[in-house]
């Protein structure tokens, strides 16, 4: 059941909405806690017991590291939850490659093991808790259904973003509810889910096309325009989800942070990952980066962490050398602009740090999207006109790839904010105009997605890896 589906968005949400603002005040936080856990439940099944399993472990953890400050017990309760993650997440992958290594199966594997939707979010949350406890960031959750609850919510659990429980341990208790807030909610959801179904979607499809014909044969058009595809999906796709996560969270009375700041209008890498997925990337640099040493080391280990991190963060995303790979790129560039060409980026025309920047995140997002090395591999060669070129441009070209991206290109840049504050200057009465014309835009938006929604079209879900 994930957000973007008929049966959460016209059974699960309205119902939960329903009895949550019709509940005492008192009985808010339980009832939550029991939706997000079935909902959890609805697409585990008996997998749910490594859900709740981390949270029984973490809120445990918490409790002993506010009574003592040992750094054992702290390993421990990081080593327990990153152990939660490799072995249902990693397990297949090391088997498989050491299998591979040897020539033989000496790590037999009668049954593939399952990864647990979400495994990658809760599990990150727990070790941001328990570090955050024993760093006395924060105190302990004060009862085991207020730890749960946090750990547990369904606007983030199973497509992010990482939420830590510092940024809303405030918000755990008894949280008001405005209809303002109710409001706010509603359209960030709409937006979320427009993102989702509307550009993610329809530019997927055609992504998935050009990945599915042989690399070798792509002729430099057909594949920057599949390229140009993917890059445009995992954006709208995954900060659409934080959309809707966003909204779920305001429609609750929890406010999440933000996740994504228009990525595709950096000019140095090191500021696209200042605007990409940022609740992973400030996890990183605060549980991984700045423990190592940050910057306060020599510039060697400075570059040799930055690589390291970005090792986890390719794996983080998903089991495979590709992963990795992908992470590596990132890191590479991070180290080369901090040896000088982030100075060099500085100085030029902003046009050309854009240029350079897209292009070296598109090349990365080959990886990222490709079944295999071989493929990634043939793939570039053919963005750089090695392909045979029998499959060519116009096999896929059409109006449809056009609208979705006219649609997609101005989004991925902060237009509409600029013009909502330009409006906001003229008064009173530009604010009222521009708020009926924000209903009226989500008015229309809702009349193009329940099409798609009752049609069940294609609608991907990108993070059952994670």
């Amino acid at each position: 059941m994930v957000f973007s589906s008929t049966i959460f968005l016209f059974g699960f949400l309205p119902l939960v909405l329903l009895l949550y603002h019709l509940s005492p005040r008192v009985a808010r936080n339980t009832l939550l806690l029991f939706a997000s856990l079935f909902f959890y439940y609805w697409g585990e099944k008996g997998y749910s017991v490594i859900l709740m399993a981390s949270i029984l472990g973490n809120y445990a953890a918490g409790v002993l590291l506010a009574r003592s400050k040992s750094p054992w017990l702290l390993a421990a309760a990081v080593a327990g939850n990153l152990l939660v993650l490799i072995g249902f997440k990693y397990s297949n992958f090391i088997a498989d490659n050491i299998n591979f290594w040897v020539g033989s199966q000496i790590v037999p594997l009668t049954k593939r093991v399952h990864l647990p939707i979400g495994v990658s979010f809760f599990t990150f949350q727990g070790i941001a808790y328990v570090v955050d406890v024993y760093t006395r960031v924060v105190p302990p959750a004060p009862n085991p259904v207020r730890y749960a609850l946090y750990a547990a919510l369904f606007p983030h659990l199973v497509a992010g973003p990482i939420v830590r429980y510092r940024d809303i341990v405030d918000q755990l208790g008894d949280r008001p509810t405005r209809l303002e807030e109710l409001s706010t909610g509603v359209r960030r959801l709409t937006v979320g889910l427009a993102k989702k179904l509307i550009i993610a979607n329809t530019l997927g499809q055609y992504a998935d096309i050009v990945f599915r014909l042989p690399a070798s044969e792509l002729s430099a058009g057909l594949g920057w325009l599949g390229l140009v595809c993917y890059s445009l999906q995992i954006y709208f796709d995954f900060s659409g989800y934080s959309d809707m996560a966003i909204g779920l969270g305001k429609m609750f009375g929890f406010t999440f942070l933000e996740n994504f700041n228009y990525p595709y209008i950096a000019r140095s890498v090191t500021e696209f990952w200042r605007r990409w997925h940022i609740s992973l990337s400030s996890w990183l640099r605060d549980y991984v980066y700045i423990p190592l040493g940050g910057n306060r080391v020599s510039p060697f280990r400075t570059y040799m962490h930055l690589l390291l991190v970005f090792v986890l963060c390719g794996f983080w995303h998903g089991a495979s050398w590709n992963f990795l790979i992908w992470g590596v790129w990132h890191g590479v560039f991070l180290v080369i602009e901090r040896l000088g060409l982030g100075r060099i980026l500085d100085r030029l025309p902003g046009g050309l740090g854009w240029a350079y920047t897209i292009v070296t995140v598109m090349i990365g997002w080959v990886f990222f999207r490709a079944d295999t090395l071989p493929q990634a591999t043939q793939f570039i060669a053919a963005l750089t006109g090695q392909g045979s070129g029998l499959f060519d441009f116009g096999d896929v070209w059409n109006r449809e790839i056009v609208l979705a991206l006219v649609l997609a290109i101005p989004a991925c840049t902060p237009v509409v904010p600029w013009l909502a504050s330009r409006i906001r200057e003229g008064g009173q009465w530009a604010t009222a105009g521009w708020e009926l014309s924000a209903v009226a835009v989500c008015s229309l938006l809702w009349l193009i997605l329940l099409p798609c929604l009752c049609a069940g079209a294609y609608n991907p879900f990108l993070y059952f890896r994670f």
